[in-house]
């Protein structure tokens, strides 16, 4: 199983790509059933998942093993948070290579300063960001690498600061300002990436920001990625509607992590209560009724690949008869 579409053909026919984090081959499956047309690979809910902190000690041969399952894992298109790619253009170029191999539609490359993997470390280290031009190259072999595949760029600055406060704003750390992040937006479409994230402009009352950073970078066959819209108060911080209005055209949120723990401890907790598992197997992982579900314990279904298994055996049993 891999993406039956591409995020560029998702863009190219004006549907807004709306991409849930996920971080694992269950997550995406979930994102899958609920409709939605994309996901991303939150670098740092998975390694939440892998080393049960986020401070970047994993290494790119893990990251892209854990890719390449996710991505023949759903039909659809998934997207790479490529955290700085590697920090310097040939492990960038390496990297995104294979990261398209593995079947990554696109893949994002920031300019945090950290070393090969941040994750959520580098809001809280004080460690700054790359030259402008250092990143622009890095992009720049982002591109090269991922030449005659289906994967795009996306060129994330992370050095605007500010951002919502429920996610530790990072304007105490050394933040450039929004000019300086749009000059880089502008380097990094020149550099060749079809897509552009901002980061920190996830913020109630952004409008204002939104709208200049439209103003200033938008173009044909220029895109522009929201980055993980969230919610002050019980209000959307901006719906979907308003960003397409403003000329953004993708968006991330963080939701299948905080999901899966709050359902684990639900069902843990209840069933170590009364010593039984009838509470878990009382209440179906869709109690609607209205996803294509499968197994009981899971959200895979056994049927393709037991159809297969006959097949073959099939197969075996014709070539011992004959």
């Amino acid at each position: 199983m891999s993406a039956t579409t591409t995020i560029r053909q998702l863009l190219e026919r004006g549907e807004f790509v709306w991409a849930p984090c996920i971080y694992d081959c269950l997550s995406a499956r979930c994102a899958e059933l609920v409709g939605h047309n994309a996901v991303l690979v939150s670098s740092c809910e998975l390694e939440f998942a892998m080393n049960g902190l986020p401070a970047g000690l994993y290494n790119w041969e893990e990251y892209i093993w854990a890719a390449e399952r996710i991505c023949h894992s759903t039909k659809l298109p998934v997207i790479i948070d490529g955290e700085n790619g590697g920090g310097n253009p040939m492990s960038v170029y390496r990297n995104c290579k294979r990261l398209a191999e593995a079947g990554a539609m696109a893949i994002s490359i920031e300019d945090t300063n950290t070393g090969s993997f941040t994750t959520g470390y580098a809001y809280n280290s004080g460690y700054g960001y790359m030259d402008a031009e250092h990143w622009a190259t890095n992009v720049h072999a982002a591109v090269e690498a991922v030449k005659g595949t289906d994967c795009m760029i996306i060129a994330r600055t992370d050095c605007k600061g500010g951002g919502a406060p429920q996610t530790g704003a990072i304007g105490a750390l050394g933040g450039m300002g929004l000019e300086e992040a749009i000059r880089r937006g502008e380097m990094g479409f020149r550099a060749g990436a079809e897509i552009v994230m901002i980061q920190s402009i996830c913020h109630a009352d952004c409008e204002d920001e939104c709208l200049e950073i439209s103003r200033r970078l938008s173009a044909p066959g220029r895109y522009l990625f929201y980055p993980d819209v969230h919610a002050t108060d019980g209000k959307p911080d901006a719906t979907m509607e308003q960003m397409q209005q403003w000329g953004f055209h993708l968006v991330s949120n963080h939701v299948a992590m905080k999901g899966a723990a709050r359902g684990m401890l639900e069902f843990m907790r209840e069933n170590f209560k009364n010593k039984n598992t009838v509470y878990s197997e009382n209440n179906e992982i869709d109690p609607t009724g209205e996803l294509d579900i499968g197994h009981e314990f899971h959200a895979f279904k056994f049927e393709d690949y037991i159809a297969m298994d006959r097949k073959y055996r099939a197969y075996e049993d014709e070539l011992r008869k004959g």
